[in-house]
């Protein structure tokens, strides 16, 4: 009990006098297990969403789409046929362009009545189902157009006012939506309903298809039972065409396709940049723990309840930080699994293989970042700790009689690097800034597709998604930028106060910090640009950025890196040489 007492006081009395460092942990940590478990959320969600959406809206196993002027012969048969539990009857429906607010895009325009239908029925979300004059449009059609209900669209050279929107499984969500286009190639496009009558005074001379939906006895069976069903002697004159529920949910799943790995590796690449800061956090702690640890040995303490005092805030914090991560990722998952609101929310409690990625992912950015300086601070000798300085140097003559001949900056950089190794590098967010730039180059060779309407829906939600991670990236970069060079100027400043007062500038003081951060930088920014292609690569795409792309990011880092050095490095060297000599021991 008295063991619990003490490390609670101590966190309070730490959570009290450095908030910063605590807020500053929760942080990283949170945005990591956020951005993981949102991957993990999208691995299954479509399917359920789909699943729920096709339950609610009694969505068909199999569409037939024919070309036949009179489709009653070809209904008959595959009524008529064994296998088959519900029937819709056959709907007109013709492929048209539609206006709205000054936009255009192609849609699906499809006659219903009043009465619900055997099958497909599709779900109002909002106003009213189809009435003389009034049209209702598929949810996601309807937000990429911008459409509400009250407002007016036109189709054809007919105008309707938009009296509701609805969702439904039978086609996949926009822009995948128009399934009434014939023989040849088909594009993009929505899906908008009016009347029976409507349809026909819409459609003028247009032919248009006719659409049958089925429930079949086996839901699974759909690939069998087409082949048995629509043989060559079965299918009449007419053109007949066939689309299952799994090739629905596979083409909805596509949606996502891009987004689902740059959520997995992009959280597993904040988890890196994580374990980067709280390894800076635990350097800047460095002296405290160490003095905390030889004070509570000199007391009596064990190593036992030494490194629980030290990782026990860790640990609390890494548990907090793993409960709002699964929660915001959670929160913020519907609009990354469902971007063209066709499909009913499928988000979630997290099922346990989230709760556990994300546990194990808090569980090992905190024990990388903390463990190993705790284990330090236990075995460093106790009379030495409440002396001597967190880190004491270590000393290379090698070294020194290789960098003799250097400029002062190099020199004093250089040995410096050697005795502080394992300073950070910057391959994560390169990663993350190369992909975002391949992305772009992507984009710019991508065809031309305004003729069909606003249809990058994918494509706009893969290019959000890169570029919050890499903002958080370049973030936490920026971060552990700053920690790592004040804690390395803090570390060091007894060495280099000495220098100064052999003749060094506080301009060389300065530049020598500067190169104990890019010369690490280097091979991390020359690592991470072959890496985010490949990355990227993982999407499907072959697409590589200009040279000059590649080129100015990595010097806009590299710059990035100098400036951020720079600034702790000169605090650092404002004080008087004589007083940090006397206050700090050799």
């Amino acid at each position: 009990m008295g063991h619990l007492l003490l490390t609670g006081r101590l966190i309070l009395r730490d959570l009290r006098k450095r908030p910063g460092e605590a807020v500053m942990f929760l942080l990283v940590v949170t945005v990591a297990t956020t951005c993981l478990t949102l991957g993990a959320a999208a691995g299954n969600a479509v399917s359920t969403g789909y699943a729920k959406t096709r339950a609610a809206t009694a969505g068909p196993d199999i569409t037939a789409v024919t070309t036949a002027t009179d489709p009653s012969g070809l209904a008959r048969r595959i009524k008529d046929t064994p296998g088959v539990a519900a029937q819709s009857d056959p709907f007109f429906a013709f492929d048209t362009t539609v206006r709205a607010h000054g936009r255009t895009a192609h849609s699906a325009v499809e006659g219903r009545g009043a009465s619900p239908s055997a099958v497909d029925r599709p779900l109002v979300t909002s106003g009213r189902w189809v009435r003389p004059g009034g049209a209702v449009l598929e949810r996601g059609f309807a937000e990429a157009l911008g459409v509400r209900v009250g407002d007016r669209v036109t189709v054809g050279e007919r105008r309707y006012r938009v009296v509701g929107t609805a969702i439904s499984a039978a086609t996949p969500v926009y822009p995948w939506s128009d399934n009434a286009q014939g023989p040849g190639p088909s594009d993009f496009g929505g899906r908008i309903w009016l009347t029976a009558a409507d349809t026909r005074e819409a459609a003028g001379d247009t032919s248009g298809v006719h659409l049958i939906y089925l429930r079949l006895t086996d839901p699974h069976a759909t690939k069998r039972w087409q082949n048995t069903v629509f043989t060559p002697d079965r299918r009449g004159e007419a053109w007949v065409n066939t689309h299952t529920w799994q090739g629905v949910l596979q083409t909805d799943t596509a949606m996502i396709r891009n987004t689902r790995p740059a959520l997995v590796v992009g959280g597993w690449l904040l988890a890196v940049a994580a374990v980067v800061t709280l390894t800076a956090l635990a350097t800047v702690r460095a002296a405290r723990d160490n003095r905390r640890a030889a004070l509570l040995r000199a007391v009596g303490a064990g190593p036992g309840t030494v490194t629980a005092v030290l990782l026990a805030q860790y640990l609390l914090l890494t548990l907090l930080a793993t409960a709002l991560g699964l929660t915001a990722g959670t929160l913020a998952a519907p609009g990354l699994v469902d971007p063209s609101a066709g499909l009913l929310d499928a988000a979630g409690p997290p099922d346990s293989g989230t709760v556990a990625a994300a546990v194990l992912l808090a569980v090992v950015v905190a024990a990388t970042g903390a463990v190993g300086p705790a284990v330090r601070a236990v075995r460093t000798s106790t009379v030495r700790a409440l002396a001597g300085p967190a880190n004491p140097l270590t000393r290379h003559r090698r070294l020194n009689t290789l960098t003799a001949h250097l400029p002062t900056p190099l020199l004093l950089g250089i040995r410096l690097l050697a005795r502080r190794p394992g300073r950070a590098v910057l391959a994560a967010t390169t990663i993350m800034v190369t992909a975002l730039l391949t992305w772009h180059a992507e984009l710019d060779k991508r065809p031309d597709f305004s003729r069909f309407g606003p249809v990058e829906v994918r494509a706009e939600q893969t290019g959000q998604v890169l570029v919050a991670v890499t903002l958080a990236l370049v973030a936490l970069s920026t971060l552990n930028t700053v920690l790592l060079g004040w804690s390395t100027a803090a570390q060091v400043r007894h060495a280099l106060t000495v220098a100064r007062t052999l003749g060094a500038t506080p301009g060389q003081v300065v530049s020598a910090l500067c190169v104990t951060q890019l010369l690490p930088a280097v091979p991390g920014l020359l690592a991470g640009v072959p890496a985010g292609l490949g990355l990227y690569w993982l999407f499907g795409s072959t697409v590589t950025p200009p040279g000059t792309w590649l080129l100015t990011a990595v010097l806009t880092v590299l710059l990035a890196v100098g400036a951020l050095t720079a600034l702790p490095a000169w605090l650092h060297t404002r004080g008087p040489a004589g007083r940090v000599i006397e206050a700090e021991p050799a």
